[in-house]
């Protein structure tokens, strides 16, 4: 039987692990606030360079753009975006099975990992080409883009690049998330050109600009936004899933210390009955010697 002393020190543990539970809880949901307004206005962006080249690419519909942003009979580029921290349920677990689904193990394709925790995972597997740890605040995600934008040219300077997709999760607005997969490169331009778009104003937009500078300048922005919203999405898809791990831990540690709580109650019980019990045999055998 466990002594009061020990079951009071059980008790002390569990009440502080609780209360780091709650404030890793209150993190993760302030984290998801802010991840979620940077992923809205990433979309809005996003949808404001989409139109920026309909209307570049719908001015001349034979115009290539510049060579540099079209793809080559070459590698492949993943990127697959996981987290620095554990606690985070399977959120790990699912996009590292996904990935490895995406990517041919047998293939000379390159493979750049986004998080610690995924990275464990993943050099198991494969050669990873390059690491980069995930940010934790919205500010701190605009070097980490500008970081992976940059190791993207040099391996596009060195070797030829058919393609580049990234792999994250996205969260859904029930809850939870689903895997996805992104082609950052090529861009679909036919898809923009050909896009339906109902202007506010009755003037169709224009340029005065050169086009090559124009185009390449919208395709700069574009690579970068699409990598930075992925962040955003997959930052509140890790924050979610984390609530859900604390949530079931907070309710494990409660369910901990309401059993410690009783067994605490129930000796502290025992050894006031023993310590009566003990007084009342004292008292009696006093009484019979004097008789």
């Amino acid at each position: 039987m466990q002594s009061l002393q020990s079951l009071q020190h059980k008790l002390e543990s569990a009440t502080n692990l609780i209360s780091i539970v709650r404030t890793m809880k209150a993190h993760a949901s302030s984290n998801i606030s802010q991840f979620q307004h940077a992923a809205q206005a990433s979309s809005k962006y996003r949808n404001i360079l989409d139109m920026a080249l309909h209307v570049v690419l719908s001015e001349d519909n034979e115009y290539d753009p510049p060579s540099y942003d079209m793809p080559r009979e070459g590698i492949g580029i993943h990127i697959v975006f996981g987290s620095d921290h554990g606690l985070a349920g399977r959120f790990n677990e699912r996009i590292y099975s996904y990935a490895t689904d995406q990517i041919d193990i047998k293939s000379d394709d390159v493979v750049i990992v986004i998080g610690n925790q995924l990275l464990r995972r993943m050099e198991s597997q494969y050669s990873i080409e390059a690491s980069l740890s995930v940010p934790q605040t919205e500010d701190g995600i605009t070097p980490v883009v500008q970081r992976l934008l940059l190791k993207i040219d040099e391996i596009r300077i060195k070797q030829s690049v058919s393609f580049i997709y990234l792999h994250y999760c996205n969260p859904k607005d029930i809850g939870g998330f689903s895997e996805e997969t992104e082609i950052l490169f090529p861009m679909n331009l036919n898809k923009i050109s050909n896009r339906n778009i109902q202007w506010k104003s009755k003037s169709i937009p224009t340029f005065f600009m050169d086009r090559d500078k124009l185009m390449s300048d919208l395709l700069k922005q574009y690579y970068f936004i699409t990598i930075y919203r992925s962040f955003c999405y997959s930052l509140v898809s890790e924050n979610t899933t984390r609530i859900d791990s604390m949530k079931n831990a907070e309710r494990n540690i409660e369910e901990r210390m309401e059993e410690l709580r009783f067994k605490y109650r129930t000796q502290r019980q025992n050894v006031i009955t023993e310590e009566i019990n003990d007084v009342i045999s004292g008292f009696k055998a006093i009484k019979k010697n004097k008789e």
